[in-house]
């Protein structure tokens, strides 16, 4: 009979771990989409707005920064609040809208250094590259890369190609190669301890994030090239 319990006991908590894996998967797959979308629907809406889409984003970082706000002091329903947290990792993030916040500060710093389509093919490179890269790492990665023990050559890879084919529709293909393995290869280290130590140090660690930094650098690297 005991011997019958313990096996149920090790049965459950088998099932139990497919469960819990399973979950998090989808709530992974889940972020990952809406940071793609929010990719699209921001190129869509800076398009669109034209010569006030520097206006435009300023106000939805205000926007998204009270709402960050309210979700700290309680200001919002509890199930409103749950469902806004999803656009973020609760494990990673202290920060309600922390990713979507500094993304749009890359972006806005991104709108004012470089031209409109570097500008579209860098939020396409961090939207596209970065969801892709996550996603088929925690699907499909099987193989670390040598400097890191959490990103791999699958997810990498996959999301150098998805951030070159995105940003092909607005800048050139040597342009969209540059920016998005610059960009890439920059979300795999940017996790590292010893990159981690170096900003607990000198670098204010609000801002050290992927992004932030990708559109950024990504921008950097196709502005550059395309004075080559």
């Amino acid at each position: 009979m005991k011997s019958d319990s313990m096996a149920n006991e090790y049965t459950q908590n088998l099932k139990c771990d497919y469960l819990d894996k399973r979950a998090v998967l989808k709530g992974e797959v889940e972020r990952q989409l809406i940071h793609l979308s929010t990719g699209v629907i921001l190129i869509l809406l800076i398009r669109a707005a034209g010569d006030m889409a520097l206006a435009l984003l300023l106000f939805l970082l205000a926007f998204h920064v009270a709402i960050s706000v309210a979700i700290i002091l309680d200001k919002l329903p509890l199930s409103l609040s749950a469902f806004l947290c999803k656009w973020g990792r609760a494990s990673k993030q202290t920060i309600p809208f922390k990713g979507t916040i500094l993304l749009l500060c890359g972006i806005i710093l991104s709108y004012i250094l470089f031209p409109e389509e570097i500008v579209y093919a860098s939020i396409a490179i961090v939207a596209f590259g970065d969801s892709v890269a996550t996603a088929a790492g925690v699907l499909a990665g099987k193989h670390k890369l040598p400097y890191s023990g959490e990103k791999t050559v699958e997810g990498t890879v996959s999301g150098i190609i998805a951030a070159f084919l995105a940003s092909l529709f607005f800048v050139a293909p040597i342009q969209a190669f540059v920016g998005a393995a610059g960009g890439m290869l920059l979300e795999s280290v940017i996790g590292l301890k010893t990159i981690r130590q170096f900003d607990s140090q000198m670098i204010f660690r609000f801002f050290f994030n992927d992004n932030f930094l990708i559109p950024l650098f990504s921008g950097l690297l196709m502005f550059i090239v395309d004075f080559l």
